[in-house]
């Protein structure tokens, strides 16, 4: 399990440290300064302080980076795989007298975690004032209502998120797809070099990310650039995300056997036909839940959104923060519980489709 857990303690040491929303929104009141506030507070607050940004940025992607290598080398020779003979059913191990412990600390964790933050966002968004407390009198529907009375900012801002985070689920499914393909076809360097590439931006954070692409696209020899709209945003979103369509299809392509390309080759079939035909319906699955997630986290995205998004461009996760800004709590609170609500009954509607197709 070793490489299971490494991987995962990397994933939640990267997001910590990617952060920005929490500490932001949380880290004044502590009297803390995290890198991820203070980069951004380098690009807008004036002067701006580009040099100090980047200064900023590269000594938090050396930590991440450090983290990374870490992970690889504890992690090092301890892949197990099963060769020869036929798949065994997996059979669940009892965990003995730990069964009722580790029950209750996962309740409290996703009561803590989950359930509370959810319930408190919820009736933020239903109580008329904050000050007022929970009861019936204190009720309204008033910060839902105002939300699609902002001379349509709420219907832009969420039309504008669900239409980027549907692009980058695309496109970083479609790369992902092709570079998990043909990193699974050889081992050469210049393929290891491009899985390497392909999944860079996981021990990088967003900040980061968001920083280069300004030092990059805000430049004056440019004849055509990205920056400064929605395209920025959307090429954020697949530097940030794509990772995960190469990490789960080549998840699923490993697990395939070798030969099932050959022979649809011997058998007539050209190299597209049998990437087509054979090997795509068969990582599909595994595909679609990897760009489930990209839609899920471009949806909420907020670190590069308020470093990238142009004039007049808002996202939901931007829509919401300002409210914050403003005042606002009750508005942002009903933005952030309908976007809930939208996210969730899509994936599950690509859940139920994804069942469906597998008993089809």
């Amino acid at each position: 399990l070793l490489p299971a857990l490494g991987g995962s303690a990397l994933l939640a040491f990267t997001l910590a440290i990617d952060e920005y929303g929490v500490p932001a929104a949380l880290g004044a009141r502590a009297g803390l300064t995290l890198m991820t506030v203070g980069i951004e507070q380098k690009l807008s607050d004036w002067p701006i302080d580009l040099p100090g940004a980047a200064m900023l940025s590269l000594l938090l992607s050396l930590v991440a980076l450090a983290a990374w290598f870490a992970q690889r080398h504890l992690t090092a020779a301890q892949d197990v795989a099963t060769i020869g003979g036929k798949p065994a059913a997996s059979e669940a191990v009892s965990a003995g007298i730990w069964t009722l412990p580790i029950v209750l600390l996962f309740a409290l964790t996703a009561l803590v975690a989950v359930a509370l933050p959810l319930c408190s966002m919820t009736l933020s968004g239903l109580l008329d004032t904050l000050s007022g407390g929970l009861s019936g009198a204190n009720l309204t529907l008033r910060h839902f209502a105002a939300l699609f009375s902002q001379q349509g900012d709420t219907l832009s801002a969420f039309s504008t998120s669900i239409g980027l985070a549907f692009g980058a689920a695309l496109l970083t499914g479609a790369l992902g797809f092709l570079v998990a393909w043909r990193v699974a076809e050889g081992k050469s360097r210049a393929l290891a070099l491009l899985d390497g590439l392909a999944l860079l931006p996981a021990a990088i954070p967003g900040v980061v990310i968001g920083v280069g692409l300004i030092l990059l696209w805000n430049r004056s020899f440019w004849p055509v650039s990205p920056y400064n709209t929605p395209a920025i945003l959307l090429l954020s979103y697949c530097c940030l995300l794509l990772p995960w369509p190469v990490r789960y299809v080549s998840s699923a392509l490993r697990q395939l056997a070798p030969t099932l390309e050959p022979a649809a080759r011997v058998h007539g079939a050209s190299r597209l036909q049998a990437l087509r035909l054979v090997v795509f319906p068969l990582v599909s699955p595994s595909l679609l839940a990897a760009m489930m997630m990209v839609f899920a986290v471009a949806s909420r995205e907020l670190v590069t959104s308020l470093l990238l998004a142009p004039a007049g461009v808002q996202t939901v996760a931007l829509f919401i923060w300002r409210q914050f800004e403003q005042g606002s709590v009750g508005q942002g609170m009903a933005m952030a519980t309908l976007t809930l609500i939208a996210t969730l009954a899509l994936m599950l509607g690509a859940t139920a489709l994804l069942q469906r197709s597998k008993k089809v």
